[in-house]
């Protein structure tokens, strides 16, 4: 059978934001942007990018929409002579108006900070590095949610409030989950952060003394995802909150299945915000189960890891963390490696399609029992015939080497497809 996915090549007017520019101190950057973002069918798009610099010889991006348009966005951007590369993933809620803007903003918002932080000390402590991600994640969450209500507000009497309302506050009024690469070549340090529940992952190669030992792979976590499961951000919420015992019910936090959002303002303006947005705005009626706002917020939770020649990793929204476990993920990963030879694939005879691979001879450790993708109740079974890896881990978290489950999720249309799975959005990134 045909791939279903369908390859994108450059240039791409209509998917990628071309010509970003940077300038500073007198130095002119030039740097551009990957964005992809699936909002039509069909409904894969991927792209291999491939570097000029030996850090990441190789990095892929990949959308599989749910929802039309597409709630989800991937996006890259490098800055070359420094060897620094961004990645981001952004999975939207109730539209995709805050992961658009995201996609479109905070990589190169995030360049500019971190660039600025350079120039002023070239050794930057990881301390100053967490402090500029932080300032700057929670500077455009402020630009998103804060800024246009209040210039609501501040228009005159007579300002068609509800017609600006409409179209100032989509960013506000939707909201995303969000993590975030930046990794620094020339030191080898990855720094992630995250907002929500978005999740990012390290294989890396087992070492071993033993002679043609078969590959191994370990998994290595770079973020926690930020739901109601997380007993640390449980933790905070109710310090926040002391006197709202109601926070969490039913394995949710106020009705949600995260604890920290981009956008949303529903969970961040005060009840006076809310309340005059009702009544001039076409607002929500605030809801009374939230006493004392804010909920949400988009400060990161940022780790820093040291790669090693062969890494690579998984950033991934989280339809695509409900198919496929963390393990089963680096395994894929690391048989796709095992098959093509390396992250710079150039065999054209890959295995048939009719070749399985049983989960337990991943080249991984399985600690788990989730044998079924638990949304289908479909026993996993997996192939490796895809020339791209993102492609591969796509296809295996749509069910695999079961045809019929792969082709009814691609085939079905939204809403109906919604009920199914979520949007995937992905990157892999390859370290040299």
């Amino acid at each position: 059978m045909a791939s279903r996915f369908r390859r994108l090549r450059f240039p791409l007017p209509s998917r990628f934001l071309l010509g970003l520019s940077i300038s500073t101190g007198g130095l002119y950057l030039a740097a551009k942007q990957r964005e992809l973002h699936a909002d039509s069918r069909p409904p894969l798009s991927s792209v291999a990018l491939k570097s000029s610099n030996e850090a990441i010889p190789r990095s892929e991006l990949l959308v599989a929409n749910s929802n039309l348009p597409a709630e989800d966005y991937v996006c890259s951007l490098p800055m070359e002579p420094y060897a620094w590369r961004f990645y981001g993933v952004f999975d939207g809620h109730n539209g995709h108006h805050c992961a658009a803007y995201l996609s479109k903003n905070l990589l190169r918002r995030m360049n500019d900070a971190l660039w600025q932080e350079y120039l002023r000390d070239e050794k930057f402590s990881l301390k100053d590095i967490y402090r500029t991600i932080k300032e700057t994640f929670l500077a455009v969450d402020n630009e998103i949610v804060n800024s246009p209500a209040q210039r609501l507000r501040d228009e005159p009497s007579e300002a068609p409030i509800r017609t600006l309302a409409a179209n100032t506050l989509q960013e506000a009024r939707s909201g995303a989950s969000a993590i975030f690469c930046f990794y620094q070549g020339n030191i080898r340090k990855l720094h992630i952060a995250v907002v929500g529940d978005c999740r990012a992952i390290l294989g890396r190669r087992r070492k071993t003394d033993v002679a043609d030992a078969p590959p191994m792979y370990d998994v290595h976590i770079l973020s926690v995802d930020q739901t109601p499961d997380n007993p640390a951000e449980v933790a905070r919420l109710k310090a926040a909150h002391p006197h709202e015992p109601h926070l969490f019910r039913d394995g949710s936090f106020l009705g949600w299945g995260i604890t920290r959002a981009f956008g949303t303002g529903a969970m961040k303006w005060s009840r006076e915000m809310q309340d005059w947005m009702e009544r001039k705005a076409f607002g929500l009626k605030y809801r009374s189960v939230c006493q004392s706002p804010p909920y949400f917020t988009a400060e990161p939770e940022i780790t820093t890891t040291t790669v090693e020649p062969g890494d690579f990793m998984i950033m991934a929204s989280d339809g695509f963390w409900e198919c496929l476990t963390n393990e089963e993920a680096v395994g894929l990963v690391g048989k796709w490696l095992e098959v093509t030879g390396g992250p710079l694939p150039g065999r054209n005879d890959m295995p048939s399609e009719d070749w399985v691979v049983e989960r337990q001879d991943l080249p991984v450790e399985i600690t788990d029992g989730r044998t079924h993708y638990q949304r289908w109740g479909v026993k996993k079974k997996f192939v490796c015939y895809d020339i791209n890896a993102s492609e591969h881990l796509a296809r295996n978290a749509l069910g695999g080497a079961n045809k019929d489950v792969y082709n009814a999720l691609l085939d079905l249309p939204p809403p109906h497809s919604r009920l199914l799975r979520d949007d995937i959005s992905l990157a892999v990134v390859f370290f040299s």
